[in-house]
């Protein structure tokens, strides 16, 4: 009886799904050997849409990755740089070596690429003028902005939505508006015409 891969609970093996997948090795009659994960019916549907969110999370880390290196001039980050961009993404702080939860929730990848993006003068202005002796002051410094207007642009975002969700909310249709005017019979003082 297989344990589930995903709540490590034990299962009959004819009602589990089973994920296959071949090793690159053979068996001695010739069939490739497989390595097979096994998971109830429920536990497949959450390893699936965990699988499908590792791969949009990992999609949105290379966007911004390659936004970085390039907004820097590098080959490849380094493992501080990474192990920052980590650190805010999951909400944590490094005291006294040991990773600590500050936030409820971190900083998403795509907020963090947006932040970048829309202080892109003020971080063009600090390279061209300050001249750092490393790369990864440079990364430092730039990072303490983005890390300072992040808050300001989720602000941004969030008023953004509230707007579009209330245009949606307003009907677009043509409104008619009836205007009556009343009509206002001005005497003329100098018009003799009803003595006569």
């Amino acid at each position: 009886m297989p344990k589930c891969h995903w709540c490590k609970d034990i299962g009959e093996k004819e009602r589990m799904h089973c994920d296959e997948k071949p090793t690159g090795k053979f068996n001695k009659n010739g069939s490739p050997k497989m390595f097979r994960k096994y998971f109830h019916s429920k536990c497949h549907e959450l390893f699936l849409n965990d699988k499908e969110y590792k791969k949009i999370e990992a999609t949105k880390l290379n966007d911004l990755y390659i936004y970085i290196r390039d907004l820097h001039g590098l080959i490849s980050l380094d493992e501080r740089m990474m192990e920052k961009i980590q650190d805010l993404r999951n909400g944590t702080i490094k005291i006294a070596n040991k990773k600590v939860k500050k936030y409820k929730s971190g900083v998403p990848y795509e907020l963090m690429l947006q932040t970048y993006r829309y202080n892109a003068n003020t971080i063009d202005d600090v390279i061209r003028k300050m001249h750092f002796k490393e790369k990864w002051n440079e990364f430092s410094y730039i990072f303490g902005i983005v890390t300072k207007s992040v808050n300001d642009i989720n602000t941004m975002n969030i008023q953004k939505e509230k707007t579009d969700t209330f245009k949606s909310k307003v009907s677009t249709e043509s409104i008619e508006i009836d205007v009556k005017k009343k009509e206002v019979k001005r005497v003329d003082e100098m018009d003799i015409s009803d003595i006569l």
